[in-house]
């Protein structure tokens, strides 16, 4: 089957509070670039994706338009969404803005990633674009591999989980555009709230595969995370 659009969900329109910063964590520079800015030019630089929508604060727009997008000359054309309550919302607002730009749903993929990924390669896209062209959605995810514990309230262990059947999710999370609304308009109707939108989509009953993520793409949240993300631009 031939996928003649592939848009890019970029969600920056979070608060980032447990990055300790006054700056909201997607603005902050890395080596002189923002960390948002960075991870857009990830998916702009990739062949195959025709546009990006860009989910933000409401008054973030201005801001970003002219600090964070055309100092950097990007060519793919971006669009800037408002961004809802949760971060449910404003994914959902860019799959309606997704849904205004495709002529034919089940022939447009979207490919929705954390604004605070910066790590993302190609050929994690790639991989993740050539599962969801077979399976209709895929998503990143690397395996556990400490000795993982249920704890109950107290403190006490209640058991050792097998960590052969555990993953950590990732983004981007990648699907066919008429799925993954199908799945939002399901969540919406039952009053469901997921925790990624991998989980939204099994909600709804819709299968999601799953390949192996990388370790280096890390989500930035906590002052830690912004010292590895330091770390790892002078060693990659």
């Amino acid at each position: 089957m031939n996928y003649f659009k592939h848009f890019t969900i970029i969600v920056a329109a979070g608060k980032g509070l447990r990055m300790q910063t006054q700056q909201k964590k997607q603005y902050l520079k890395l080596d002189n670039i923002p960390v948002l800015t960075r991870t857009i030019t990830a998916f702009e630089s990739h062949e195959k994706i025709n546009d990006i929508i860009l989910v933000l604060p409401e008054n973030d727009k201005t801001f970003c338009k002219d600090y964070l997008l055309e100092p950097f000359n990007f060519k793919t054309p971006i669009h800037l969404v408002s961004g809802g309550i949760t971060r449910q919302e404003s994914v959902f607002n860019g799959l309606k803005k997704a849904r205004t730009l495709s002529a034919s749903f089940n022939k447009t993929i979207v490919l929705i990633h954390d604004g605070v990924r910066p790590f993302i390669d190609k050929a994690l896209i790639d991989d993740c674009i050539a599962k969801t062209i077979m399976n209709g959605a895929c998503i990143p995810a690397v395996k556990v591999t400490d000795t993982v514990k249920k704890v109950i309230n107290g403190g006490k262990i209640l058991k050792t989980l097998d960590r052969d059947l555990l993953f950590l999710a990732q983004t981007p999370q990648v699907f066919r555009l008429d799925l993954i609304l199908k799945a939002f308009e399901h969540a919406k109707t039952t009053s469901f709230s997921g925790t990624d939108d991998a989980s939204i989509m099994e909600h709804a009953g819709l299968p999601v595969s799953v390949t192996i993520g990388s370790p280096f793409n890390i989500k930035l949240t906590t002052p830690e995370d912004l010292s590895l993300a330091h770390y790892l631009l002078n060693t990659l």
